[in-house]
């Protein structure tokens, strides 16, 4: 039985500390997408509100995108793929010489990918935890259960 308790104390300490990490995830995640979009109207700014849009890029080539996630979810993995053949950098479709903010935007979208995908293993760890935990909840109230009930029997 303490062994028991023991083990749920250990897996709940564990749980708040992965979902403590999950907020500060999304937390990051969270500010990395505003200073994307931050570094984004500042370059369009610099540049002239005409000189950042999507007429600067053709529409005759299709937009592809160069970063692929794939899941499974039994055992549960999340996989970044980079497809290196359309990996082209869009920055040259607005001039050789793009603004360091228009960079730092590019920067900032590429590190929320993979902040995504943090959080994502984090709330599926937390999942994983929280069964746990309920199944040895189950356990014992089982076992607290048959307890009392050959108290009881003694007692008679």
């Amino acid at each position: 039985m303490d062994a028991l308790c023991e083990q749920i104390d250990k897996l709940t300490v564990d749980y708040l500390e992965e979902f403590g990490h999950l907020l500060a995830c999304k937390t990051l995640l969270d500010d990395t997408i505003k200073q994307g979009y931050f570094n984004i109207s500042r370059a369009r700014i610099i540049m002239g509100v005409n000189n950042l849009s999507r007429l600067q890029y053709s529409e005759k080539d299709p937009m592809i995108a160069s970063t692929k996630i794939s899941m499974t979810s039994s055992p549960f993995n999340i996989e970044k793929n980079m497809d290196k053949e359309h990996s082209d950098d869009a920055l040259k479709w607005f001039g050789l010489l793009s603004p360091l903010a228009l960079k730092q935007s590019q920067k900032s979208f590429q590190q929320t990918i993979d902040l995504s995908l943090e959080a994502c293993r984090r709330q599926e760890n937390i999942l994983q935890l929280k069964s746990r935990i309920e199944q040895l909840l189950k356990e014992k109230k089982i076992f607290l259960t048959k307890e009392n009930f050959n108290e009881n029997k003694k007692d008679e």
